[in-house]
Parts: structure tokens; sequence; C-alpha cells
């Protein structure tokens, strides 16, 4: 079967402004203009703005006659009325008439890629500057009288097409090409409509012998569409390009859509039974859209939309004619052998549609005894050459495909079913024709031609049924849920809802059951969702709280992907089953209604889903929907304010508007939005928030409009997006900001009055009050200035503490090596390297000393650091070999790693031997059994880290060790005065760098750190 074509229409009712429609553009914000016979209309989806002549109002479109719409490259829009032409200023929603003839109208408006605006007016050309604002008239010898038509081509060549049938090129007034010599006389020569080709042929559009190919390089043409049914010609009103060689022509008599490559065509109509044809015969117009769809204005109907395709939905419902469904409640669907589709309804009989040619064939009770026996089919099953026809209470009939006619038919009865009311027929892979009735499951006996209950089977009102892989048979019931039973064994059992269990079926009127490539069960609930059940026996639940529109599940079907189709009492659901996910389907994507039947859904070999609904049936293949990539921007389109009367300016700007501000006895208002997507505009949904009020997001599904209510004075931001099915956010928030002033007495200035008075009235309370403060400030001062001479003399105590402690330090390292050479005094050789090192901490006590003899000059003048370039490697090698003696006296692993080349850093030599000497006695002084220093540079700064595995410093004792005279508990035993460290800080401070300590792995880690090269020169 062709692809059908199915419409949209706006009109009047829908708040267009006329059913007389011109011409349609789209903006470069993507909303739909249409020019009337009453106005200019703008569409956002939703609602129709519509543009009016008002008599005064120079900012008005000057006539409601609207006959072409242009859009330039930068986006502007030009309108042609009844008394000239106008340009769209956006911003503040309003027109402004541009230099062009008074009193006539404008028509075949087009831009060039100049930015120039050409047009036709009263049958001449003119073209329009709107860099210079000048119109010109461009008659010459190449333009011929009466025009008719221009197009401007994409190397910019201007066609002109006149009432007397001519073709001519601007500019060029030797050549004339004819379109009519090889073609039958004519009452008419006149050419509507002119459209340029991407190969540079035209196709000419005239008024009475229909669509032409025209190629002016070969001086060659030929009649593409002459005639209409009835042999009468087509009058052409507008051409337009959809996509590769497919073409839509607008004539008098619907639309034609016509391949150039093959040369077919085919016409679309109105068709009085059939809601979504075109509304009217007569198209003037035609606008391709940037999703995809297209629009056509009518002369008597307004705009139909043709919705691109991404989701086909070919569509079966009756229309009276007796070659259509002979019913709209379409129950239970099937496919015979000869590939033909049958559906049972529940208001005409069956139906059977030749999928070939789409012919469809009613079947319904009649007088005789081979006709059905009732009009309410509920179950269908095709086997061979029989169609099982099941009833709603006058049991099953068995018809011949082939024939039509009834062969056989069973009631309930003793040795029979119980029950008339027959729900579903099954075929398993054994070979047994199951039938499930209103009271319990039966088995067709061939031998004995009669059905017999299933007794392994408890009974139950059936619905549903599928088979597993191994045979298991499993049954949805409206009154025992899910039951289950394996003919092999004789095994039988059932799932119930149990309240208190959430891992329990759903609920216990099951709808429908499905069994998807996985063996997982699904369950389709009467008013509880969709359950499936798991390997591990427990049913997980699907329902409006994860994404479906409805909880009424009517038919369960999985496509070759593995998605899993849901039919509902409010649209149609894919779920992906992994992930969760849904798409909702709804009457805006294609579908005849929102509201579908019960167990109606069937998948043939092809992959084509048919479901029934109550007006119909649709068909649709999952594997050809078109993934729609479109982002539809949003616009926030209007703000309506309680008590207010906005003047023109506020409503016009809102659109573009950053910021509004409003009084605060008029903070309570309503914003109107719109994302500008035509496709299907019922099921965008969206999220806003009003940051100042509520930072969350919250989630509209089908509301445009928010409102709040007397917010109070302060800054807001509006955002608004649109969501996905899942209540995703998409990119590209529309914003405007609004600041709510506060009332007069609440203003800046107020407060300030109020707090002069404030200040006056208090005035002498504070003075007096102050001088009591003064004379207490007074004695605090003197106080504080006794505290701080005491502090002052406690700075000097500390100073000369920390040099004591410092001197201590060579004089041990002086102690150790006369230790040793006390005992080998004999020993000259091994004595040197003593020797060497009491000379250094000589040398170092010396500079103490020198030190201590400056102290007035640092109490007076303070102390200087002298930074130079300084090769830390070697003053840690020497440091290292000072305390090598100590650590193999207290038997340490005492190690250093050193870079292989110089690290250089500007510092003080004193400061880096005072740190360095510190953090190595620190360490070896409370070190158990191992010493570790690596000395490296990174990053512009030189690091150095001391571990020692001593008693673990607690985490809250690192930062206080580094004060003086704090020493551990565990370390009281240990010599020393608990400065050492506080001087090790201080000069690290000076040097712009840190010093602090960690533990890992059961070392205490000291990590000092300098600049690298920065040159510092402090002051303390």
């Amino acid at each position: 079967m062709a692809q059908q074509y199915y419409f949209r229409d706006y009109q009047v009712e829908d708040g267009l402004s006329h059913n007389t429609v011109f011409c349609v553009a789209q903006d470069k914000q993507g909303y739909i203009w249409s020019g009337t016979k009453d106005g200019l209309n703008r569409f956002d989806g939703r609602e129709f703005k519509v543009f009016r002549e008002k008599p005064g109002d120079s900012s008005a479109i000057g006539n409601n006659f609207v006959f072409t719409l242009c859009v330039d490259d930068n986006g502007q829009l030009y309108a042609g009325a009844g008394n000239g032409l106008y340009r769209y200023h956006a911003a503040t929603e309003s027109f402004e008439r541009v230099p062009s003839p008074a009193g006539q109208d404008v028509n075949s408006l087009r831009a060039d890629k100049k930015g120039n605006l050409w047009y036709i007016s009263w049958g001449r050309l003119y073209r329009y500057d709107p860099y210079r604002n000048i119109t010109e008239n461009m008659a010459n010898g190449s333009v011929p009288g009466a025009l008719s038509s221009i197009n401007i081509t994409r190397d910019g060549s201007i066609w002109m097409s006149s009432a007397q049938g001519a073709v001519r090129k601007y500019g060029d007034s030797l050549h004339t090409w004819d379109v009519w010599k090889n073609s039958p006389k004519s009452l008419t020569r006149h050419i509507t409509h002119l459209h340029s080709m991407p190969d540079g042929r035209l196709l000419v559009g005239t008024a009475n012998q229909g669509l032409k190919l025209l190629d002016p390089k070969k001086n060659e043409y030929e009649d593409l569409i002459r005639y209409s049914d009835g042999d009468v010609g087509v009058y052409v009103r507008f051409i337009a390009h959809y996509g590769g060689d497919e073409y839509w022509i607008a004539t008098e008599s619907g639309i034609y859509i016509i391949n150039i490559a093959t040369k077919k065509h085919i016409n679309l109509r109105k068709q009085y039974n059939n809601p979504y044809s075109l509304s009217d015969n007569a198209i003037y117009c035609l606008h391709k859209d940037r999703e995809g769809g297209m629009w056509a204005g009518s002369y008597f109907g307004g705009i139909n939309y043709y919705p691109k395709p991404y989701t086909y939905f070919e569509k079966y419902f009756p229309d009276n004619s007796g070659q259509t469904l002979g019913g709209n409640a379409v129950r239970e669907i099937c496919e015979d052998r000869f590939g033909n589709i049958w559906a049972g309804t529940e208001d005409n009989g069956v139906n059977r549609v030749d999928v070939k040619t789409g012919r469809i064939s009613q079947y319904t009770p009649r007088k005789d005894c081979k006709a059905l026996s009732h009009t309410n089919i509920h179950g269908l099953y095709a086997d061979g050459n029989n169609l099982w026809i099941g009833t709603l209470d006058n049991g099953v009939d068995v018809m011949d495909i082939r024939t039509g006619q009834t062969v056989a038919h069973y009631s309930a009865g003793p040795e029979s079913f119980s029950s008339n009311f027959i729900l579903y027929f099954y075929r398993t892979r054994g070979g047994d024709m199951l039938v499930g009735t209103g009271g319990e499951l039966a088995r067709f006996d061939p031998i004995a031609k009669r059905f017999r209950r299933v007794e392994e089977v408890p009974r139950a009102s059936q619905r549903s049924i599928a088979e597993a892989a191994d045979g298991t048979l499993w049954m949805a019931t409206s009154d025992n849920g899910v039951q289950w039973y394996r003919k092999a064994t004789g095994e039988q059992g059932a799932y119930h809802h149990d309240p208190k269990d959430s891992f329990s079926l759903a609920g216990n009127n099951v709808n429908t059951i499905l069994i998807d490539k996985s063996q997982r069960i699904w369950a389709g609930t009467e008013g509880r969702g969709i359950s499936r059940l798991d390997g591990s026996g427990k049913w997980k639940r699907f329902t409006t709280e994860d994404g479906l529109p409805s909880d009424y599940i009517f038919r369960l079907l999985e496509d070759r992907r593995g998605m899993i189709w849901a039919t509902t009492s409010r649209g149609l659901v894919c779920l992906e089953p992994e992930t969760g996910a849904v798409k909702i389907y709804t009457t805006s994507h294609g579908l005849l209604n929102n509201q579908f039947n019960y167990n109606s859904g069937y998948q043939d070999r092809e992959g084509n889903m048919y479901i029934g609904s109550v007006k119909g049936m649709i068909r649709f293949n999952p594997d050809h929907f078109l993934p729609d990539t479109s982002a539809a921007p949003v616009y926030i389109t209007g703000m309506d304010v309680r008590n207010m009367t906005m003047g023109p300016a506020e409503k016009r700007n809102i659109h573009y508007a950053k910021k509004i501000t409003l009084p605060y006895d008029k903070a309570s208002f309503s914003i109107n939005f719109a994302a500008l997507s035509f496709t299907a505009p019922d099921m965008i949904s969206y999220a806003y928030r009003l940051e100042g009020l509520d930072n969350d997001w919250i989630w509209l599904k089908s509301n445009r409009t928010v409102y709040f209510t007397d917010l109070k004075p302060g800054h807001y931001t509006f955002y608004v997006t649109t969501t996905d099915a899942n209540g995703k956010r998409r990119p590209g928030a529309a914003m405007l900001q609004i600041q709510i002033m506060p009332p007069f007495w609440a203003t800046s200035w107020a407060y300030l009055l109020y707090a002069l008075a404030l200040l006056s009235t208090g005035y002498y309370a504070i003075a007096r009050y102050h001088r009591q403060q003064m004379l207490k400030q007074k004695r605090r001062m003197e106080a504080l200035q006794l505290k701080k001479e005491k502090e002052l003399y406690q700075a000097k105590v500390d100073f000369l503490t920390n040099v004591a402690h410092e001197i201590n330090t060579p004089l041990t390292l002086i102690k150790g090596p006369l230790e040793e050479i006390m005992d080998h005094p004999g020993a000259l050789q091994e004595n040197r390297h003593h020797l060497a090192i009491m000379e250094r901490n000589t040398n170092r006590l010396v500079q103490l000393t020198n030190q201590l003899l400056d102290f007035r000059q640092t109490e007076s003048s303070g102390f200087r650091l002298d930074f130079v370039p300084l090769d830390l490697r070697k003053i840690l090698q020497d440091t290292y070999d000072n305390f090598r003696l100590p650590a193999q006296q207290r038997k340490l692993q005492f190690t250093v790693q050193l870079p292989e080349e110089e690290v250089i850093a500007f510092a003080d030599e004193e400061s880096i031997n005072k740190i360095f000497s510190n953090l190595f006695s620190n360490a070896i002084k409370y070190a158990q059994s191992t010493v570790e220093a690596r000395l490296e540079a990174t990053g512009g700064r030189v690091q150095l880290t001391v571990a020692n595995d001593g008693p673990l410093i607690p985490e809250d004792m690192r930062e206080r060790i580094f004060a003086p005279f704090v020493r551990l508990r565990e370390n009281e035993k240990q010599k020393g005065t608990g400065i050492g460290l506080s001087i090790c800080r201080s000069l690290t401070v000076l040097h712009k760098g840190e010093l602090t300590v960690t533990a890992n792995n059961g070392m205490n880690i000291f990590t000092w750190s300098i600049p690298e090269g920065a040159f510092i020169n402090l002051e303390k």
C-alpha cells in the first residue's frame, strides 16, 4: 500500500483570523506566519496572534489583505499587503511601511543575496533596497508587461513570467522562452508561478495547463501535469520543493506530489468523510518548515499542516462508505495464511484487509444461516482455511476464509465450555486449539468436534494467553491474577496480588500477557500498570509514577528490537525494558485516538503492528520510525499582570525583554511561553523555576502558563525549558529577570530617613554613653599597654631561649666526636673526620654567639634575612654528615636521598642551617629505628621530607607542636625545650614556605617546602 498523507487543519475556530490564507512563511525564531484576508497571523503551535490594520496607528500593518511574505537572509520578515510593502520589527512587534507604490497591492515577494526585495505590484517589477530605503521601478526591455510571477535562482538570476504566457530572464531582452508551442491550445496562457530547481531548470505553473518543466539551456519544455480528474485543466497556485526529487504543487484541485525523476505523481484532495484529508481543494500556498513539515494555505479551509512522518501511523476507520472498516471498536486482530489481516469489532462484525491492495471487506450477521451469529466480536484466530470467531454471548463461529461463509458453530453446554463469552483462541506448539471464555480455559477435541474444559486449570475469567519456550502456558484472567499450566507434567499455579508485598503482581485483574524474547513474563493490568516477572519470582512494576500515561493496560507487544509496546487508555507506550525509559505516542503523533481497546494488537511477519482502538485501527512499523533530532526553541510569549493594564511597549517587548520591573502592588502575574515545534506540540512538556523564590525545577506536562501570586519585593529570574518524556530537561532555557520594587515606605530613601530620625533622637544618649565609654576605654588602653610591654619582654626572653636552644644542638654535635677522640686518642687519621665536625659546629657556635651580641641591634632595628642563591643539596649533605654519628650511636638506619643535580634556591643560609639541623635533630631524637630524608625540586618549589618511626603525633596535635614549648606527653622523658619546631616554622614562613606534619605507614612525615627561584626580602 502507498503511504497515506494525514493533515491537521487550523481554521477560525482555532484562532486563525480568516480561513482564506494567501501565504505562509517561517521566521528565524521558528514562528509560522500566515497572510489572510483579515490580517497577518503568527502561530506558535498552540495559539494564533493576529496583527490587523488599526486606523491612526502607524506601528500597525496598514492593510488586512496580506498576499505575500518573505524572510531575507538576515531573518527580516517582510509582508506584501493590499496597499504596499511592510517591514516587521520583532523587538516591538510593530510594522513599518517601506517605500512602495501607494495604494497598490504587493505580490510575489522575493529576496536576493544582496538583501534587496523584488516584488510585483500591479503587473510591474519593483526592487526595494533596505540599506538606502528606496524603491525603484525595474522596468526595462527584458521585463514583460503584466508580470504574474518572479523567481530568484541560486546564482542570483531573476526569472519572470507574465499573464500572457511569456517566460523571461531579467537583463536578457533577447530571449523569450515559450512553454506553449508544443501543447494543446489553451483558453489562457496565464503563468501563475515559477520555481527554480537546483540544476537550473524551471517548474512553471499555469492557470489552465497545470505544471510544465522548462530547460532554459536547451530551450525545451514538457508538460508534467495537465489535467485533473474529469479532464479539467489544472490551475497551479504555488510550487514548493519537499526534498530530493519530490515537489508539491498547490492547485485549485488539491495538492499534487510529483517525483521529477520518474514523472509519477499523486493527487491529494479533500475527502468529505476523512478528517485527516485536506480541508479544502483550493490550495493557494505551500511552505516547508525546519522540522520537515509542509504548510498549505487554502481559500476556504484555513491552514493544513502535514507533519514530517517521524512516526508514521496508517489509519483505518469507518466512513460509512462500505470500503473502510465496518466498525469503530476494533478488538482482536490476526493474520491468515494468505497474508490478509482480519479485525474483529465490537460493533459491526469482522473486517478483512487486503494488505497489498488496501481493499477492505466487511462480514456482518445476515439472515442466512451461513453468516456471522453476532456483531460483537472478541476472539479471532486464523487457522489454515478457517477463521475462528469468538462472540460476546453467542459462542464460537468458524468461517471459511475462502468463501466467507460460516461452516461451524459451538455454544456453551454440559459437554462444552460453560460460557458463551469467548475472549481468545490459541493454537499451542503441541497442536491443541484452546479457547478462553468468561468462565474457563477449554480445549477443542477435533475427533469429537467439541470443546472440553481443561480440568487442570482452575476456573477463571480468561483474558489473554501466551506460551513459553518450555511449553508452559501463561494466562491473564480478570479475577484470578496470572495462571500458569504445564501440560507435560500437569503442574499449574497462579500469581496473585498481595497488598503487603510490593514485589507481588500489581493487580488480580489482568488484561494481557506477553512472553518476551528473554522468556520474561509481562502482565498488563486493569488500573495497576505493568508487571514483569523476573527469574527470582518477584514482579517489577511500571506505573504512571514511572512515566506511563495511564495504568490501564490493554495489550502488550514486543517489536523486533526488543522494545515493549503497551496500549493504554491515554496513548500508546514504547517501553525500554532494561532502563524503563518511556516514549508516549498520542493523537499529536498521528494516532486515531488515545483510547485503545482490550487485547487488541498484532504483529505481522514484516514487523508491522496492527492495534485497535475505540475509533478504528492503526498500522505502523517501529523499524521505520525516524529520529526527531530537531530542537524546538523556547520563547516567553506573554505576561499578564493582575490589576495592571500593560501598555503597548510592555506587551510588545516581553518576547525580547531581558528584564521587567513591577511595582510591589502588581506582584501577581502569569507568564506564557511556547516551544516552537509543530510536529506534536501537544506532547511538549516543560520545566520552569523562579530563582529567588524556589530553586527547584517544576515539571509541567502540557500547560504553557504559570502563575505567581504576591511575590515579595526583590530580584527574581524566571527560567523555562522543555523536557523529554522522562522529565529530563533539554538545554536552551528561556530567561526573564523580574524586579519587584518595594513600597515607598520600604525604599532605601525611606530607610535613610528612618535612620536619620533614629540618630537624631538618640544622639544625646549616645554622646553621654560615649563619654562614659571613653573613660573606660582609657583605662583599658592603659591595661593593654602594660600587657603589650609584658608581651614584648616575653618576646625577648623567647628569642634568647631560641638561641640558647640552637647553641645546645652544636654543643651536642661537638660532644659526640670529642668522646670518640678521647676513646681513641692515638688514631690520628680516624679522628680527623671528628675534628672536622667539631670545627664546623664550633663555627656554628661562633655564629650563634654573634647573634646574641647582635640582640640589641635586633631589638631596635629589626632582624634582616639575607637571601642569596644557595645549593640546598650541599647544605643538606653537610647537615646529614653532622648527624650521622648521633644516628649511629642510637643504632638508627639514617638515610637521605639527594637529586643528582644542584638544587638552587634563594634563601638565607643561616635560616636553612637552623631548619635542616632542627628537623634532623628532632627526627633522630624520637625515632625508634629509622630516619629517612628526601630532597627534590618540582613545580617551581624545593621540598624536603623527613620521616621517622617514632611515636605517631596525634592528628589534633599536628599543628600545635609548632607552637613554642609544646611537647607530646610520650616524649616528656626526652631532653629538649619544645621550641625547635617553632623556630623552623617561623623561619619557613619568612621564606614564603610551608612546614607541615602528616602520618603515613606508621611514620611521622615532616614536609618542608619553599619557592625555588623567587627572591624574597622580608623584615621582621
